[in-house]
C-alpha cells in the first residue's frame, strides 16, 4: 500500500513556544497603537462637534447703567440684534438667570437688589455674525455691550485638540519603531536558531535574497495576525467607550465614526505587517551577508 505524502511543511518552521510569545508582543503593541489613534481621530471629531456648536451660538452682555433701564435697555438691544440678524433665535436671561452666572465668581451670599447685574441676550444663528456693525450701533444706541462669538475659545480649543493628534500620531509612529526593532530581534534569533536549516538551503543553493524572502513572509503574516488580535481588542474596547450617553465623549457617535476609524484601523495592520516584513528582509539579508564576507 502507498502510504500518504506528508502534508508539506515550510521550510523554515517557527517554534511554537518562541512564536506564542512574540505574537502577544505584537499584538500588545498593535493594541496601543490602535488605541492611539482612535483616541486622535476621536479628539478630533469631538473638536469639531464642539467649535460647530461654539459657532452657531453668542451671547450679548449688556451693561446696565441701573436697574431702572434694565427693561429698556434690553429691548434696545434685542431690537437691534433682530433688525441685523433677522433669521437668528435671540433668548433673553432673566435678572436670576444672569445672577446665577455670575453666582460662582461673586460666592454664595445675597446679591443686593440694586445691583446692575449685566444682561444677556444668547445668539443662535448659523451664519457669522456682523460684530462690527452691531459694535456701531450698540455705540449709536450708547448701549455698552460686550459681544462674544467664542472665536477665541474655538481656537483654543482647535489647537489643544490638534496637539492630541500630534500626540497620538507620534505614539503610533514611537510603536511602529518598536515593532521594527521587535521584528529585527526575533529575525536575527530565528537566523541563529535555524543555522542548520539555512546552511542545508545555501548548500542546494538559495541565494541571500530567497532565504531573507522566507523571514519577510514569516514576519508578514506574523505581524498582519497580531496586529489584526490588537486591533480587534482595541476596537471592543472603543466600543465600550462609545456606549456612554452624550456628545462629550471621544467614542462614536454613529455608523460613520466606526467606518472612518476601521478604515484607519485596517491600514494600521497594513502597515503593521509592512514594517514587520521590510524589518526582518533587511536584517535577515544584512546578517546573511555579513556571514557570507566572514567565510
Amino acid at each position: 500500500m502507498i502510504e500518504p505524502l506528508a502534508t508539506q511543511q515550510p521550510l523554515l518552521p517557527s517554534r511554537p513556544e518562541q512564536g506564542r510569545a512574540l505574537l502577544v508582543v505584537l499584538t500588545v503593541m498593535a493594541f496601543l497603537a490602535a488605541l492611539a489613534l482612535m483616541f486622535a481621530n476621536g479628539a478630533d471629531r469631538l473638536s469639531d462637534r464642539w467649535t460647530a456648536q461654539l459657532t452657531q451660538s453668542s451671547t450679548v452682555q449688556l451693561l446696565i447703567s441701573s436697574e431702572a433701564q434694565r427693561e429698556t435697555q434690553t429691548i434696545a438691544t434685542r431690537d437691534i440684534l433682530r433688525a441685523a440678524i433677522p433669521e437668528a433665535r435671540l433668548t433673553l436671561l432673566s435678572r436670576e438667570q444672569s445672577a446665577a452666572l455670575i453666582q460662582p465668581w461673586l460666592g454664595d451670599g445675597t446679591l443686593p437688589p440694586d445691583l446692575p447685574i449685566p444682561g444677556v441676550i444668547r445668539i443662535d444663528s448659523e451664519i457669522k455674525l456682523p460684530i462690527e456693525t452691531l459694535e456701531r450701533q450698540f455705540s449709536e444706541a450708547s448701549l455698552k455691550t460686550v459681544i462674544d462669538d467664542h472665536s477665541r475659545f474655538s481656537g483654543q480649543l482647535k489647537q489643544t485638540v490638534g496637539r492630541l493628534v500630534l500626540l497620538g500620531i507620534g505614539l503610533v509612529a514611537l510603536i511602529g519603531l518598536a515593532a521594527t526593532a521587535v521584528s529585527m530581534f526575533a529575525t536575527r534569533a530565528g537566523l541563529a536558531a535555524q543555522r542548520d536549516i539555512i546552511h542545508v538551503l545555501v548548500q542546494a543553493g538559495a541565494t541571500d535574497g530567497f532565504i531573507a524572502w522566507l523571514f519577510v513572509g514569516q514576519a508578514a503574516r506574523r505581524g498582519l495576525v497580531g496586529a489584526a488580535l490588537g486591533a480587534g481588542f482595541a476596537v471592543f474596547v472603543w466600543i465600550f467607550i462609545s456606549v456612554g450617553p452624550g456628545q462629550g465623549s471621544v467614542g462614536w457617535r454613529g455608523i460613520m465614526d466606526g467606518f472612518t476609524d476601521g478604515v484607519a484601523l485596517i491600514l494600521l495592520c497594513t502597515a503593521f505587517a509592512v514594517i514587520c516584513a521590510i524589518a526582518a528582509g533587511w536584517s535577515s539579508l544584512r546578517q546573511l551577508r555579513d556571514e557570507r564576507r566572514r567565510a
